[in-house]
């Protein structure tokens, strides 16, 4: 009995062994058949990281993704922070690191297999370093580094004396370089997820800046002495053709790296949005914000030229990756994805006939291009006309000219360009009634939504002031511009939103009664030019702002010294105000006036005032000013205003000074009808600041960057609505009140002769009134550069000049003046050479001419002078001579010795033509044969 449990105990393990042979054989099947563990990062995007549902995603992962079709083969991604990634290889917690650059303490530890992808490695650098162009210039600073990275070892070898900041992933290192805990970190190419974060980072690490380290060249790695594996992925990696891992760079990146960046098709022949200039190379509206895409993402472009039809081809094709911005609607698309809107085009009709009235009803042929997408648009805008399609703008021109068609439809800011390029701008009309806008879009191919992606994300981190900037360069009519009329706001990145929203409600301080500038109105609103700022700031950078009104200029400003209120606008910055407040860029010109009696002479300058009393407002810089430069004036402090205005008539000062537009608006009030205004030259070049109490002094940035958006033509706007200068309410006032005193002149004597002085005086107030106007329309009729008048008032004179002689049937002279080669100077020297240039010509052209004629700028480097009453044909040629003779010697122009020569076309009243316009299209064709056979000379009929 006792040898029983002996004999099941052998009996059990005899049947138990074929099992667990079998059960052996299972496992080393199951083993066979299980998935390759690789361990990831999990936040390096767009290499490798966790997608918004956990996937395991990126560049990295998809060629391993690849690895495991062509070997067939099953992988499981496991992702951890970066040491850690390496933790778990080094733990055989994982088979596989998905991949890694290699360096001497990896090497012990791992066998690598051969790289399969590089990627570029840089030192981001704060923009207030933007001076540090050499690592070693960076020592004093603590670089920001994820734990684990190569980073350190590389930047060590290139410079042992620099110090770290380690961070456990890249989410925390970049979230400090936002919140200003660092001012160098070092990062791989590639961009954000987050939009939000690439904006803060972009906002003060500029891609341009920044230094290479090193390109690193990435392998898979596996634990020592796993060579089978390690073969394995050689070979399968081998593999994989070369044109699928260019596709999956191209997917994750945008473009392939091995590439020189990304290619652009650009049409030729459509400035002023893109084309290739005299020297060669690409430029334009359009050229000029890619170019800032490129400084923003940090990635090389490059442009390749053709026609319209040509460039789509290139990039479907394969020749460009991306269009640099073509017209599509929902009705006429290329059949290329959209990638991103980047301009609206403002198109009008235009006509070679200058008479055309009510075109809507007119059975007419209008040009068109086929690829307009506001074709069915212009059906309906002209359900009578007949359409004809040109491939180029030129055709279109020349069709209109030869009267082939009425009129064509084309963008307006291209063809303005084009008329006055090529000196047909005389003879075409554009209706500005009459207008189709056309977005603009940047194409890329179907399949290509990785540069899709990154051409949003650098589009998205250029700033609306930029693109303003861009616009205002290359279009020169406020009516065409898209960035400045759009409903963009200001981008802030998320530390000044925090900074933003901290702040609360802020307090401005204005005047009550100081307009147009600042007032307050009948229910104790805030308005004027002011408030319309104050307005914009709270628009744009989402400010809560409180006005507080003020009796008293002096004590607005002990408040905003003391915190009590934190801005005020229309200050002028001096050096002592300086140290006591902040300020923000100028954003208005404020000149100063003298206000005195109408009896008073007129005052020129301010050594006229020496030895008077002149009444000032009290905390007002000028106080200051003028103290210290014309001690021999008597001031005489005012409260505001009023008190200024009221100190004149009641004798108690002789002269009052304050800016021009607030005296404008208090003598058009008509209050003060013995009162008049009188410019001063030395008080001119003043202009208005935002003063802001230090505590705040961090929003100054950010208020120049509202300041910047702010164009002409909303200044203008602002002024208008504030500042209305038509003074037909004040002679209809003046009327009315005359035909009362005139109806009481039957009545009694003594109110009729009460009338007649009355009346005298009114008169002598009107027209001092009229003339007031007539001064300060004087910049609409004239050239803001030269001073010379506008086309608008040599179109008045050229028409009164037509009248004129004609009843007196006598001639006059028309040359029409285009410079020889001022583009070339432009492009060399520079527009503010140009600019001086065109001022010197300016004052040669007056010192050729009598009083009685007219020089005039045309536009761009063209003049045209009206010679009155001539005698002769030979009068003209004199001036003609004189002028050409005037421009053989230099001018030196800042240093440069500038030479320049005219072409000049001679026409003759009533011998060349008879009407104004026939006249003034005759001397251009004149100027144009004169410069065809090599100009510096004159040609006439």
């Amino acid at each position: 009995m006792k040898f029983i449990p002996w004999i099941l105990a052998m009996l059990f393990a005899w049947i138990s062994l074929p099992a667990q042979a079998i059960h052996s054989d299972k496992t080393e099947l199951s083993v066979d058949h299980l998935p390759l563990v690789i361990v990831m990062g999990e936040d390096t995007y767009p290499f490798e990281y966790l997608d918004e549902k956990g996937t395991p995603a990126g560049i990295l992962v998809d060629l391993w993704r690849e690895w495991s079709i062509i070997t067939d083969t099953k992988v499981q991604f496991v992702s951890r922070h970066w040491q850690q990634s390496l933790d778990q290889l080094e733990q055989k917690k994982a088979d596989i690191h998905i991949g890694m650059s290699q360096n001497q303490a990896r090497l012990k530890k791992f066998d690598f297999a051969k790289p399969f992808t590089s990627l570029n490695t840089y030192l981001y650098i704060h923009k207030s370093l933007s001076s540090k162009k050499q690592i070693s210039d960076l020592v004093p600073y603590q670089v920001g580094i994820v734990s684990g990275s190569s980073h350190e070892a590389t930047l060590l070898a290139l410079e042992p004396k620099l110090s770290f900041k380690r961070y456990q992933n890249r989410e925390q290192l970049l979230q400090a370089a936002v919140k200003g805990e660092l001012f160098v970190f070092a990062g791989i190419e590639g961009y954000q997820r987050n939009l939000a974060l690439e904006q803060d980072i972009a906002a003060n690490f500029y891609s341009s800046s920044r230094i290479l380290i090193k390109k690193i060249n990435l392998a898979p790695a596996v634990v020592k002495g796993d060579l089978d594996l390690l073969n394995k992925i050689n070979q399968g990696f081998e593999l994989i053709p070369a044109k699928v891992i260019q596709q999956i760079e191209r997917r994750w990146l945008g473009y392939h790296r091995q590439t020189t960046g990304v290619i652009i098709a650009m049409q030729n022949g459509v400035e002023p949005y893109a084309d290739i200039g005299a020297d060669g190379l690409p430029h334009g509206m359009l050229v000029d914000l890619w170019t800032l895409w490129s400084e923003k993402t940090g990635i090389n472009i490059d442009f390749v030229a053709g026609d319209m039809s040509s460039t789509i081809d290139d990039v479907k094709r394969g020749v460009a990756d991306v269009h640099i911005g073509y017209p599509e609607s929902q009705d006429m698309r290329t059949g290329l994805k959209q990638a991103w809107h980047i301009i609206s085009v403002k198109s009008r009709f235009f006509s070679s006939n200058l008479t055309l009235n009510n075109i809507e009803d007119i059975v007419m042929r209008i040009g068109v291009y086929p690829t307009a997408p506001y074709i069915s648009d212009i059906k309906k805008a002209f359900p009578k006309a007949q359409l004809r399609f040109y491939d180029s703008l030129d055709a279109m021109v020349k069709a209109a000219r030869n009267d082939e068609i009425s009129g064509f439809v084309s963008s307006a800011a291209m063809t303005s360009h084009y008329l006055l390029a090529n000196k047909l701008w005389a003879e075409f009309r554009q209706y500005t009634d009459i207008e189709f806008s056309t977005d603009m879009y940047v194409l890329t191919r179907i399949d290509d939504s990785g540069l899709a992606d990154r051409i949003q994300a650098g589009f998205n981190l250029i700033s609306v002031e930029e693109q303003v900037q861009v616009e205002r360069k290359w279009l020169i009519n406020p009516d065409d511009r898209f960035f400045a009329n759009s409903a963009n706001k200001i981008k802030l990145t998320t530390q000044q939103k925090q900074y933003v929203s901290s702040l609360g409600a802020i307090k401005m301080g204005y005047l009550k009664n100081w307009a147009p500038m600042e007032f307050q109105g009948k229910n104790g609103e805030f308005l004027g030019v002011n408030a319309d700022i104050k307005n914009l700031l709270v628009k744009q950078l989402n400010l809560t702002i409180i006005p507080v009104a003020y009796d008293d200029f002096g004590n607005m400003m002990n408040d905003l010294i003391k915190g009590e209120i934190h801005l005020v606008a229309s200050m002028a910055k001096t050096v002592e105000r300086e140290n006591k407040l902040a300020f923000s860029l100028a954003y208005w010109p404020s000149p100063w006036a003298i206000v005195t009696s109408l009896s008073q002479p007129p005052i020129f300058n301010i050594s006229q005032v020496t030895g008077k009393r002149l009444a000032v407002v009290d905390g007002y810089h000028i106080v200051d000013q003028l103290r210290q430069q014309y001690p021999g004036i008597k001031l005489v402090p005012v409260a505001d205003t009023k008190q200024g205005m009221e100190a004149v008539i009641t004798g108690s000062a002789d002269m009052f000074v304050e800016q021009v537009a607030t005296l404008a608006t208090t003598l058009k009030g008509g209050q003060y009808p013995s009162l008049k205004m009188s410019l001063l030259a030395e008080l001119t070049e003043q202009h208005s600041h935002i003063g802001l109490f230090p505590g705040v002094k961090n929003l100054v940035p950010l208020i120049d960057r509202v300041i910047a958006t702010i164009d002409e033509t909303e200044q203008q706007n602002m002024y208008q609505k504030w500042v209305s200068l038509d003074l037909n309410s004040d002679t209809l006032r003046y009327q009315r009140w005359l035909k009362i005193l005139v109806i009481g002149l039957l009545i009694i004597t003594l109110i009729a002769i009460v009338i007649l002085m009355s009346n005298r005086r009114l008169n002598v107030e009107i027209q001092k009134r009229l003339k007031a106007e007539e001064n300060l329309r004087f910049m609409a009729n004239h050239d803001n550069l030269t001073a010379l008048p506008n086309r608008s008032l040599l179109d008045d004179r050229l028409a009164q000049a037509t009248l004129t002689h004609h009843r007196d049937k006598s001639k006059f002279a028309l040359l029409f003046i285009d410079l020889d080669g001022f583009k070339a100077i432009n492009d060399q020297y520079g527009h503010h050479v140009g600019d001086k240039l065109l001022q010197r010509i300016a004052l040669l052209l007056g010192k050729h001419v009598r009083e009685s004629d007219t020089v005039a700028r045309f536009g761009g480097d063209e003049f045209v002078v009206l010679l009155n009453h001539i005698e002769a044909k030979e009068n003209a040629r004199q001036v003609a001579e004189n002028i050409l003779l005037g421009l053989k010697k230099p001018l030196l122009i800042d240093d440069i010795n500038v030479s320049i020569s005219a072409s000049i076309g001679i026409a003759i009243f009533p011998n060349d033509a008879d009407t104004a316009a026939s006249l003034l299209k005759k001397s251009d064709q004149l100027m144009y044969q004169a410069k065809k056979v090599g100009g510096h000379q004159y040609k006439m009929s």
